[in-house]
């Protein structure tokens, strides 16, 4: 099986049934879709167990307690069968042709320590977001595609599963919210990925999303951000791109105990220093 359409699903049985007339639609055929519904009170799990019995796909369905996206996902890759793992929200879909694309564009890889492909999002008017990268191709680092090179584009992530799997998530009991790119950025340290500037995702931010949040989230899981600002801090990016990692590690590492063993723990003295030259 080439691809897992993996959707970690909370309380999105409102919106969950457009991915699914989707995923119909597709015009390649060679995937399952895997969902991880993390904690639903809603009708999500009987809309989900309707769509099986339709059997017109090869649906897989778990429920675990709530726990957060990230937790999710890791459920996720141990539960994936395919040999790509895509990643697609619950209140997103697919355009007709985005696993067709996936694997035509498969076959351009040219690095060996490929470790996956990954393609731009559109809004729901099927505008690309931000289209400075439409139509390009190229094989570098996530880190080194947003801080070397500049783009800002809104992507869709395409993840080798054997790689995926090597790269969990961290476990941090009580807290929900852990970005994606800390994975993407751990990944980087030994992996490329494959960029191409075609469409293969189509979605918007909902008010009950986690990007409209993303600050607010990260305030509610602190350890998370302090993982996620010191690691970005020490990768081979910019100096001035570390020097707002540290800032951002040094504001909420305020809430905290015993902050300056996890100051020291964490933050390199070089780092220290870069940050109190440039407070």
């Amino acid at each position: 099986m080439l691809f897992t359409i993996f959707t970690p699903a909370y309380n999105r049985g409102y919106i969950i049934e457009n991915l699914y007339q989707s995923l119909l639609k597709q015009s390649f055929r060679d995937f399952e879709w895997l969902i991880v519904d993390d904690g639903s009170t809603d009708n999500t799990e009987a809309l989900i167990q309707s769509f099986i019995a339709e059997n017109k796909l090869n649906i897989r369905y778990f429920k675990q307690k709530n726990q957060g996206k990230h937790i999710a996902i890791n459920s996720g890759l141990k539960e994936a069968r395919g040999f790509y793992f895509f990643t697609v929200d619950s209140d997103d879909f697919l355009p007709n042709d985005s696993l067709e694309i996936l694997q035509q564009e498969s076959n351009n890889i040219k690095k060996d320590n490929n470790a996956g492909l990954i393609g731009l999002r559109s809004y729901i008017n099927q505008d690309v977001i931000k289209r400075s990268f439409d139509g390009q191709q190229m094989e570098c680092s996530s880190l080194d595609f947003t801080y070397k090179y500049g783009y800002n584009e809104e992507m869709a992530v395409c993840i080798k599963t054997s790689i995926a799997q090597q790269f969990p998530f961290p476990v941090i009991e009580g807290e929900k919210f852990c970005p994606e790119s800390l994975v993407l950025n751990r990944i980087s340290q030994n992996y490329t990925f494959y960029y191409f500037g075609r469409s293969i995702y189509t979605g918007d931010y909902l008010e009950d999303g986690l990007s409209a949040k993303y600050w607010e989230n990260f305030k509610k899981s602190v350890n998370y951000a302090l993982i996620y600002w010191s690691e970005l801090a020490s990768s081979n990016i910019p100096k001035e791109i570390r020097i707002k990692a540290l800032k951002n590690y040094f504001a909420f590492s305020h809430n905290i105990p015993n902050q300056i063993f996890r100051i020291l723990k964490d933050i390199s003295p070089s780092n220290i220093i870069l940050y109190y030259l440039n407070k």
